[in-house]
């Protein structure tokens, strides 16, 4: 499966956006980070600008880069007149022809790295557009042995509300790849609208899981360093706990 077969997640913008629309907790950690650098900031993966457009508020000199051109599209009308320079591209092959202080991803986007090739072409676009005092901050889920299973019925998940006004049930049920420690979430939503008429979306999603050793070896041998580590954006440390493993890395 290539990234561009699996994107159906993403294939509703609006719908997107309706979901996945606070800035917390992760949008006050980059903030932080960027205060401390200073410098141009690249984010991989920007979606509808969820992160991007309130950093750009907060004066930070950005570049949100998506490979999804309905997601950049939406991202550019809510951002109308601000300084922001949004790039259609894939996160293994752009060109940029800068470098930046910081590159940051918030949407899970090197889970979508579904084989050690693409992985590696994601860290060398990096190394190539990072200064060399630069940071790169990846958000990574802690793969624990109870979320690593497949699940045998529909589980209800959340509801959420359309801008057009009605309310999305979404519901899914998750298989797991152990071989190829690929997990694919099938979500399932569901809404009547306007005309009282019944819709099903159904958007399977496959994301690869990183361990923490096969991560810090992907890191090394990609030509970096991890300089921080965090369980939480709060900064807190990494416990049996924790949902996300958060990594502040540098070129080595």
């Amino acid at each position: 499966m290539d990234i561009h077969d699996n994107l159906g997640e993403y294939s509703d913008p609006k719908l997107y956006d309706a979901e996945n629309r606070d800035f917390e907790p992760d949008g006050p950690f980059i903030l932080s980070l960027v205060k401390q650098l200073g410098g141009a900031v690249l984010e991989l993966g920007c979606g509808t600008g969820r992160i991007t457009i309130p950093l750009a508020q907060n004066g930070v000199e950005i570049v949100g880069l998506d490979v999804v051109p309905g997601m950049v599209d939406l991202a550019r009308q809510k951002s109308e007149g601000m300084p922001i320079e949004w790039v259609v591209a894939d996160v293994r092959n752009y060109q940029l022809g800068r470098k930046f202080k910081l590159i940051f991803e918030s949407g899970s986007v090197f889970h979508h790295m579904l084989t050690r090739q693409d992985q590696e072409a994601y860290l060398a676009r990096v190394r190539e557009h990072l200064e060399d005092e630069g940071r790169l901050v990846l958000s990574l889920f802690f793969p624990k042995a109870r979320n690593l299973v497949s699940t045998d019925v529909v589980e209800e998940w959340f509801t959420a509300e359309h801008p057009d006004g009605y309310e999305i049930k979404v519901s899914g049920i998750d298989e797991y790849d152990d071989f190829r420690q690929v997990k694919t979430e099938t979500a399932y939503r569901r809404w009547t609208d306007a005309s009282g008429k019944e819709l099903l979306q159904v958007a399977p999603l496959s994301l690869r899981y990183v361990f923490p050793q096969e991560m810090e070896a992907l890191l090394h041998y990609g030509g970096f360093e991890i300089v921080e580590q965090y369980g939480d954006f709060d900064r807190g440390p990494v416990t049996k706990e924790s949902g996300l493993i958060t990594l502040v890395c540098k070129k080595r």
